[in-house]
């Protein structure tokens, strides 16, 4: 029996390569618009020929521009194939799992196959996409909910379909944000829930199951560890987060407030 487990123990780690090679296979789908831009943009001669050398470097660079288009396109692309294959795998009942389960287990194969697509594409064009417009149709796209005017700043969102983000909320430069977390050899997954007008300073830890209230803002750097709620109408810091001081009726919050962890917090 303990050979058996080990066994299945052993192949269901080695889900990962299937991941790998799916993806490549969906990398390979988006690219292939930015591919035949980039082969017409080598194809077209632009450099007069008595202009010798010159002409070849103008060719050069024409090329090289539109592989740089290609590029673009090809994240852009990405942005549409991931979702369009997210649909899939839930038309399949293949749906990550909620809550814990064993990391040694097949019942991981779901959340690879959702989670793999996120990484792909926070890895190779998320950098580029954050910031835009886009960029938040893409996470809805992917299954988080966003409201209106909400700023992403940071590719680093994980979980998407266990994300929840209010209208008019702003999250900084890298802030990450986290629906799963291993403990224990287990594999746990809860929701995150961002209100309206909250702010999440730059390199901000947001860790599953936290709540944050509305007009709740977090200083940079600060860590919110798994489970945790924060009150509406205040502001936090710290590692892990602390209150610094609750906000009144009229209160403005200022960039101060959410550019560092530190703070004083407000005498109980």
């Amino acid at each position: 029996m303990a050979g058996a487990k080990g066994l299945i123990r052993a192949i269901a780690g080695t889900i990962w390569i299937y991941s790998y090679l799916s993806l490549g296979a969906f990398m390979a789908v988006a690219a292939l618009p930015g591919l035949f831009l980039a082969r017409w943009g080598w194809g077209l001669d632009v450099g007069p020929a008595w202009a010798g050398e010159a002409a070849f470097l103008l060719d050069a660079f024409v090329g090289l521009y539109w592989s740089i288009v290609g590029f673009f396109t090809f994240g852009l692309a990405l942005m549409v194939v991931l979702p369009l294959v997210r649909g899939l795998f839930l038309l399949l009942g293949w749906k990550p799992h909620t809550g814990a389960l064993p990391i040694h287990s097949f019942r991981m194969w779901h959340w690879y196959n959702q989670n793999g697509l996120v990484f792909l594409f926070n890895t190779v064009f998320g950098r580029f996409a954050r910031l835009t417009n886009v960029y938040n149709w893409y996470l809805r796209a992917m299954g988080a909910k966003i409201g209106k005017n909400v700023v992403f700043n940071t590719q680093h969102v994980y979980d998407l379909d266990l994300i929840s983000v209010g209208d008019n909320t702003v999250i900084g430069a890298n802030a990450s944000i986290l629906g799963h977390v291993g403990e224990k050899g287990k594999l746990v997954r809860e929701k995150v829930v961002i209100g309206d007008r909250c702010t999440i300073g730059q390199y901000t830890n947001i860790f599953p199951g936290v709540t944050l209230g509305d007009n709740c803002h977090v200083g940079a750097m600060s860590l919110v560890p798994k489970g945790t709620t924060l009150d509406s109408n205040a502001i936090y810091g710290g590692v892990p987060v602390r209150k610094i001081r609750d906000l009144q009726p009229g209160d403005k919050v200022t960039s101060t407030d959410v550019s560092a962890t530190t703070g004083s917090p407000k005498a109980a």
